[in-house]
This record gives C-alpha cells, sequence and structure tokens, in this order.
C-alpha cells in the first residue's frame, strides 16, 4: 500500500495496525461540512432549478416556501407536484513529487459518481377574495453523501476500503397566508414545522478488521417567514422576505455535538427585483439577493451573501424558455464561491403546466472544508453537483 507518495511501498501485513490507526482517523472525517449540516435545496420547482436556484417574484403554489405574499397574486386555485434527480461527482487528488521533493502534478485517488431520487415539493394555493391560502410538503435540506475507496497492492489484490455513507433530508411543511388588499400590493406570513432524519455511516475495513461508527439523528423545529411583494409601476416588481433561524433538537445520537454545527439553521432575508420586458418576445429579467446570517450557531460560519439572475421569454404563448446563474459562498468558507447554471422549458397546455430544469454546480474543497479536518494536507476536492427536475401544476 501507498501512504504518500514520497514514501517507500510497505508490506501491508507488517504495517496494519499503524495504517489502521490512521485510516480510522480519516474515515470518521470524509464528510464536507455543506453536507454534514445538509446542502440547502434551493429550488422548489423546476422553474427555479432552470433559473439557477432563483425564487423570483411568480406567483403560484410553491410561494408558501419562500415569500408568502406571492399567494395573494395567485388569480386562481392551483396544486403543484415536483420530482427530481441528483447526480454528484466527487474526485479527490494530491500531489505526486519527485526524488527531489518537485511537484510533478495531481493524481486521482478516488473517483465516486453517485445518483439520488429527490421526492421534490407539492404544494397547493386557493384564493377566496383578497385572502390566499397555501400549504405544502418540501425538502429544504439534503444529507445525502456517499464516499468509496478501495486499497489494493502491489497485485492489485484488494486487501481494504474506506466507505462513507450519509443520508436523509430535512422536509418541512409549511402553511401560509396571502393577502392582497389592492391589485399591486400582497403581504403574507407562514409557519412551517422542519422533521427529518440523518444517518450518517463509516466503515474501515483492513484484511480482517473492521471499524464501524454510526451517528444517527431526527431532527425537528419550528420557523417562521414573511414578505411583502409590490408592483409600484407597471412591468416593476420588487419583494421583499425574512426567514426565521431554526434550532433542531436531536441532531444527533452522539455524546457531544460537533462545535462546527449545533443544529442551528441561520435566519435570512431576501430581496428580489423583476422586469417584464415587452416586445415581440415577452421576457421577465428577475435578480435577488439573499443574506444568511450564521451567527449564533458557531463563530467558525461566517454570514454570506448569494446573488441569483434568471431569465424567462415566453414563446408561442405557450412556450417558455429559462436560464440563470447564481454565485453561493460556503458558509464555513466565504473564499470558495460556487457558481450555479440552470436552464429549461415550460409548456402551458391548457389549465396544466409542465415545467423542467436543469441545474449544475461545481467548486473545489481542501481538508479544512470537512468535518474534522482531513489528515492528508494537500488533498484537493473537486465537486460537481447535477439536478434535474419536472413540475406538474394546474389550475382549478
Amino acid at each position: 500500500m501507498i501512504l504518500d507518495s514520497r514514501f517507500q511501498i510497505l508490506d501491508w501485513r507488517k504495517g496494519a495496525a499503524i495504517v489502521l490507526l490512521l485510516v480510522c482517523g480519516v474515515a470518521a472525517a470524509q464528510v464536507p461540512m455543506r453536507d454534514y449540516v445538509g446542502e440547502e435545496v434551493t429550488w422548489h420547482n423546476a422553474r427555479m432549478l432552470a433559473n439557477g436556484g432563483l425564487a423570483g417574484l411568480e406567483p403560484g403554489p410553491a410561494a408558501v416556501f419562500g415569500n408568502p405574499a406571492l399567494l395573494g397574486f395567485a388569480a386562481k386555485p392551483a396544486l403543484a407536484l415536483s420530482y427530481g434527480l441528483k447526480v454528484s461527482s466527487e474526485v479527490r487528488t494530491r500531489v505526486v513529487y519527485d526524488q527531489f521533493e518537485n511537484a510533478l502534478g495531481e493524481v486521482a485517488i478516488a473517483d465516486n459518481t453517485h445518483g439520488y431520487g429527490v421526492a421534490g415539493p407539492i404544494a397547493g394555493a386557493y384564493r377566496f377574495g383578497p385572502l390566499a391560502i397555501g400549504a405544502g410538503l418540501a425538502p429544504i435540506r439534503d444529507f445525502s453523501y456517499y464516499y468509496y475507496k478501495e486499497y489494493r497492492d502491489d497485485f492489485y489484490v484488494k486487501f481494504g476500503e474506506d466507505r462513507v455513507q450519509q443520508t436523509g433530508a430535512l422536509y418541512s411543511g409549511s402553511l401560509g397566508l396571502g393577502y392582497s388588499p389592492v391589485s399591486w400590493l400582497s403581504v403574507g406570513a407562514a409557519g412551517g414545522y422542519l422533521y427529518g432524519t440523518r444517518r450518517l455511516e463509516t466503515w474501515t475495513i483492513y484484511g480482517a478488521d473492521t471499524v464501524h461508527s454510526l451517528d444517527y439523528g431526527s431532527p425537528a423545529g419550528l420557523g417562521f417567514s414573511g414578505g411583502i411583494v409590490a408592483e409600484p409601476v407597471p412591468r416593476f416588481g420588487v419583494g421583499v422576505d425574512f426567514q426565521s433561524g431554526v434550532k433542531l433538537d436531536k441532531w444527533s445520537t452522539a455524546a457531544e455535538v460537533p462545535s462546527y454545527f449545533a443544529g442551528q439553521l441561520p435566519w435570512a432575508a431576501r430581496l428580489a427585483l423583476s422586469y417584464r420586458v415587452p416586445g415581440s418576445l415577452p421576457s421577465t429579467v428577475t435578480a435577488e439577493g439573499k443574506y444568511q446570517a450564521w451567527h449564533g450557531a458557531d463563530p467558525a460560519y461566517s454570514n454570506v451573501l448569494t446573488f441569483r439572475a434568471g431569465v424567462e421569454h415566453t414563446m408561442l404563448s405557450f412556450v417558455r424558455l429559462r436560464y440563470g446563474f447564481g454565485v453561493e459562498p460556503m458558509p464555513f468558507d466565504p473564499t470558495i464561491q460556487r457558481a450555479d447554471i440552470g436552464m429549461g422549458l415550460g409548456f402551458n397546455a391548457g389549465t396544466t403546466r409542465i415545467d423542467v430544469g436543469l441545474m449544475t454546480t461545481r467548486d473545489m474543497l481542501g481538508p479544512q472544508n470537512f468535518y474534522d479536518t482531513l489528515l492528508q494536507s494537500d488533498l484537493k476536492i473537486h465537486e460537481s453537483r447535477n439536478y434535474f427536475a419536472v413540475t406538474v401544476s394546474r389550475e382549478f
């Protein structure tokens, strides 16, 4: 087994005890912090996915998970159902040195690709007079993560493996109200019960020796949101909303919750602007900024500001072309700027609409971005996430 490119090849039988000790310390740490705390689900329907995670100012049932004031602009009762697919890829590389300690380049030491089905949001809205009510269930944090690495000797015979698997999601069951006293203004509020499961298992297997660890939680908590949306001049819209922080109970079965994260989700505020461009190809241009405040959870986290923008073109009165992008810093390391790029289509068929959306992200992590820093300081972890979703909605 090669412990380091600068070390000599060791007989694994002679060094098994040393190797097992080293790897046990590594395997328990091989979960990126983003996945340990749950990757934020930035889409509540395929339209948002196509716009790069942009929530925007379009009325609809999904507003119960974002700015509830948009419920007040819903013209008719509606129901929306979404389903998605997530494909994640992680390649870990390390630096290779020559005999004079000169860096020759990078070599891949692990390459993992995994796919997950995502039961997307289901939401409905009903309007009576100036008041509208919405309700729905949606995943808001995704804990899924998988890592696997085999160890082989000089004869390519497998003698060990590392495996890390985390599953689960955090859901929000939300109920919201929107009130539109005049045609150009709406206010709203919503409350949600957050619940879910998170199961993290690690295995380190070397010969006859196996080390297994399990961390399990069933986090739950309460949160609320409020917002206002206005169209002060024709074709121009502005919206502001606020989401409370949430303290999650039952985060972990471990005796001590890691200091990196105490089950405290951040509060967030968002400002969105949109403009409907007239012409032969009617279009809507939307931009938003979202501020998340992690303070209060742990000093290691930082407040982050996320920007997103998207464009929607209406073609042939029943086809919509969408695309957008977002720039999203990591809450525990704002120097990492992740780019989200999305595209998609929407089709109207009478009172039924079908939306499809695709979003891709890519970034590079370091050992310090993992739950408990990885031992190999020269590792580079290249991550990409690809999401695809379909939403079917109908007005009544």
